[in-house]
């Protein structure tokens, strides 16, 4: 099997490429240079006799919200998904498969979600999930189309995680603001079986959410932490502080989603770690 993948330097990404070679796939990572270009040549190229194609582009969301940050943002997850999908369509003989990833920022910070769902975030986050994931639907007709919303990806090499422990570690972690708010995350090694189930389940297509099926709380995942290294909990960060600190972009941290993974639980998929404290167990 040989799969294309954009943002293969990331942290997932780097994952995903590790499992797939290790299993004797070959995978051909789209670089940055190759979406510059207003020409889809360099694309197609590179998609050339793939099977299929994840598509993981976007730049960190977890930077201050001026205006060129913004733009930042957005344009790393729609334009990128634009050309790629625009390079798919132009392709004679196409991928079967197409793996677009999007957020479960696009849902709403109150209520519990699941892929029935249509509520929307009505903030910046709603809207660049729900452009990125209509520029992914555009991919042609009898292409297996799959959005995985992802939730946050918990692994010690990667990812949020090594910061959010941080200051646990030095004995001044604590839930942020009233710790009330959403934290739907997924174990690395469950993101990376997900997707080598979806790969192998065609029934599966249209939204799925790549989340653990225990949707947690900030507080309950700060007293997890703490116990995890043995650490007290004791300290509440107020929210002022990343608003100072990432201005509109503190959403991220001061709110959250509740997301439910319903498609893979009803398709089969066993979690190797559905429980927070399974997952930072095997993490710490």
């Amino acid at each position: 099997m040989k799969i294309a993948i954009s943002g293969s330097t990331g942290f997932i990404g780097k994952c995903l490429v590790e499992t797939f070679t290790s299993r004797g796939m070959t995978v051909i990572p789209l670089l940055h240079y190759m979406f510059l270009s207003s020409s889809s040549t360099a694309l197609k190229k590179a998609l050339c006799g793939c099977d299929m194609v994840i598509n993981l582009a976007g730049t960190t969301i977890n930077c201050r919200w001026n205006k060129t940050n913004k733009e930042r943002i957005l344009q790393s997850r729609v334009d990128t998904t634009r050309k790629l999908v625009n390079a798919i369509n132009a392709m004679e003989i196409k991928p079967y498969l197409f793996i677009s990833v999007s957020a479960v920022g696009i849902y709403p910070s109150y209520g519990i979600y699941t892929e029935k769902n249509i509520d929307r975030d009505e903030g910046f986050l709603g809207a660049v999930c729900h452009r990125w994931e209509n520029e992914a639907k555009k991919v042609a007709p009898g292409i297996r189309l799959v959005i995985s919303r992802l939730g946050v990806v918990l692994g010690s090499e990667g990812g949020a995680l090594p910061k959010m422990l941080k200051p646990f570690r030095y004995y001044v972690g604590g839930k942020i603001s009233s710790g009330k708010q959403g934290f739907s995350w997924i174990h690395i090694e469950d993101l990376v079986c997900a997707m080598l189930f979806i790969m192998h389940n065609p029934e599966l297509s249209g939204i799925v959410n790549l989340v653990a099926p225990q949707p947690i709380t900030n507080k309950e995942f700060a007293a997890e932490a703490a116990h995890s290294l043995h650490r007290p909990n004791w300290l509440t960060i107020p929210a002022l502080f990343f608003r100072i600190l990432y201005g509109e972009g503190h959403v991220v941290v001061t709110s959250g989603q509740h997301v439910f993974p319903l498609r893979l639980l009803t398709s089969g998929y066993d979690f190797r770690y559905p429980t927070i404290k399974k997952a930072l167990s095997s993490l710490v």
